[in-house]
């Protein structure tokens, strides 16, 4: 497997990038990098006991730690061609099961290897971010505190619905894929990327055919899974008088698994824009997406509900010395539970900052608000159609 592999890789890097006998100019070196954090959050959210809406007791203060280490390999060919792979094995925050067992788990977050001319641009193979959400992504201010609306703040909430889905039937997971970037030309590069469904990482082919099997294309009852996701983007970069501009227009779109029993979901079909400006130490940003999204590819059960999702984010930040500091908020309209008569609303805002002690060491504050809403649906916390969190974070953080 290993030589039909590195055999493979070489002819789509002649095909692709016109590479011509490998003869290695700079030997691969491997690098070992990531980061560690440690945080204090004072959580105040709306919770209760079931449908009865009896009050519960919760604490409000906790510690949680986390980390990520990553094995980062490059190397150069003689005739120019750059090559490379990234591993990124990270501590997810699972809860303690009982005595006995570990807080946490190990997994792989990203993995991936690369080839790159400066001439036919950049080949991604492996496990990451579409090139919309990923190498592409703009708008999104996050460099204040922990990451603002996308930061830490969700580690501390309870509910496993109250997180705002915020784009295209959630986050798109990091499935195994094919991305492609191409040079600048004039200001302006494009990107592709297409995976063949959902699934990431290496498995068995699937141990019993199902639903949740990579390669099903249809099946009674069950979730829906994306089917040939394909990402297309393109992006200008210039500077204008001293302003660094940045803008972005994107789709995301795919099939998805068909219910022989009944109706079956919608793929996605999501325009995503994001425009970003920088200057003298500031970044403002904004991203709009808007389509067939669905919060989840989620199945109409009686036909009451399968509008579009909207998504709007914005932000900006200022950087001064060592000091950063930052808010950004984020609006979201979704079908939500698609079998309630209301649209899902959830609303978020963050002001942050962190302060650089020494290279790689910093000191973060962040305080997140964020309110969910959907009329005739339980948000999960037993306390109705709305439910609000309060999350304030202080910590300590050192990337490597």
């Amino acid at each position: 497997m290993r030589k039909i592999l590195l055999a493979t890789t070489a002819v789509v890097a002649t095909a692709v990038l016109g590479m011509a006998e490998v003869k290695a100019q700079e030997a691969p070196t491997v690098r070992v990098g990531g980061y560690f954090r440690f945080n204090y959050a004072f959580t105040d959210q709306d919770v209760g006991l079931g449908p009865n809406r009896s009050t519960a007791n919760q604490g409000k203060s906790d510690f949680a730690s986390d980390n990520e280490i990553h094995v980062i390999v490059q190397g150069k060919a003689a005739n120019g061609i750059s090559y490379g792979a990234t591993i990124e094995v990270q501590s997810d925050l699972n809860r303690e099961a009982g005595p006995g067992f570990s807080k946490t788990s190990v997994d792989i977050d990203e993995m991936y290897m690369w080839i790159s001319s400066p001439t036919a641009g950049q080949l991604r193979f492996g496990d990451e971010d579409g090139v919309v959400l990923g190498a592409f992504a703009n708008g999104w201010i996050t460099n204040f505190g922990t990451g603002g609306v996308d930061g830490d703040a969700w580690d501390n909430v309870i509910g496993a619905n109250y997180r705002p889905a915020y784009i295209a039937g959630g986050y798109l997971n990091d499935s195994t894929k094919i991305i492609y970037t191409s040079p600048q030309f004039f200001g302006f590069d494009f990107g592709a990327s297409f995976g063949f469904n959902t699934g990431e990482g290496e498995d068995s082919g699937c141990e019993t055919f199902g639903v949740g099997c990579d390669r099903t294309d249809s099946f009674p009852y069950g979730t829906p899974r994306r089917k040939n996701e394909v990402q297309a983007a393109v992006r200008y970069r210039g500077s204008f008088a001293g302003v660094g501009l940045a803008a972005t227009a994107g789709y995301i779109g795919s099939g998805v698994t068909k219910n022989t029993a009944g109706q079956s979901a919608d793929g996605l079909a999501v325009g995503v824009f994001g425009l970003q400006a920088t200057a003298y130490g500031a970044t403002i940003g904004a991203n709009y997406a808007y389509g067939v999204a669905n919060s989840g590819l989620n199945v109409l059960t009686n036909g009451i509900d399968n509008r579009d999702m909207t998504n709007l984010m914005v932000g900006g930040s200022y950087t001064w010395q060592a000091l950063t500091v930052g808010a950004a908020a984020n609006w979201q309209v979704s079908a939500g539970n698609v079998n309630a008569p209301a649209a899902r609303k959830d609303k978020i805002w963050s002001v942050g900052a962190n302060y650089a002690l020494a290279p790689g060491l910093a000191l973060v504050a962040e305080y997140t608000n964020g309110t969910t809403e959907e009329g005739g649906v339980d948000r999960g916390q037993g306390v109705g159609n709305k439910t609000n969190a309060n999350v304030l974070i202080v910590g300590t953080r050192i990337a490597f």
